[in-house]
């Protein structure tokens, strides 16, 4: 895990956001091999194992049916996920994985894997990854895309997505999946369904 990604973790237990403290026992170069990340608040510690932070445990099939999309696919990836301007930072999920490097690559932009499958991604200064359950332990209003490999309806991990994505963010996931609120259908197709966060709704008095 690159060590700049780590002011983007937040305890994924209910309570006020606040960054993680960190304590580091194995690093190469800006890259943490060992460590622990603890919260102040509730005192829980995330260990940091092979590079990979431990937020959770996930079902050990998550994913296991989805097909890697090719190395072609990743351009059609950042077109929906609207990953334009450098700097940007995408979660992906599962089977995606693979394609990380070359997301990050096309974009200038940052990749966070969740719930990698094969289980190993390869650090770098511009992707990192993260075992977690259905909380994403990311600063709301912080992600520019997420790109899921399977539909779900866990309703605690869709309404994780809907708080991390930035306003204008955007939703890559499979068409068959029901969109939570607080996301605005883009386009759809066969295979995929894109949608982008409407941020807060405000009112409007006299």
């Amino acid at each position: 895990m690159h060590i700049e990604f780590i002011d983007l973790f937040r305890c994924p237990e209910p309570h006020e956001e606040t960054w993680l403290v960190a304590a580091f026992s194995q690093m190469e170069e800006r890259i943490v091999i060992e460590g622990r990340l603890g919260c102040p608040i509730c005192k829980t510690e995330y260990a940091i194992v092979n590079g990979v932070v431990v937020f959770g445990e996930t079902a050990a099939e998550q994913g296991m049916g989805a097909t890697p999309p090719s190395a072609e696919a990743a351009t059609r990836l950042a077109a929906m996920l609207g990953m334009l301007r450098p700097g940007m930072l995408a979660l992906l999920t599962g089977s995606l994985a693979p394609r990380s490097h070359e997301l990050s690559s096309l974009v200038s932009g940052r990749v966070l894997v969740l719930n990698p499958i094969p289980a190993l991604v390869t650090d770098s200064e511009r992707v990192g990854s993260i075992r977690t359950g259905s909380a994403i332990p990311v600063a709301s209003r912080s992600v520019d895309g997420v790109a899921l490999d399977t539909a779900t309806d866990d309703a605690v991990m869709l309404r994780e997505i809907v708080r991390v994505l930035k306003p204008g963010g955007r939703l890559v996931a499979p068409a068959s999946m029901s969109l939570p609120g607080g996301l605005m259908q883009l386009a759809c197709d066969e295979q995929y369904v894109v949608a982008e966060s409407v941020g807060e709704l405000l009112t409007l008095g006299r």
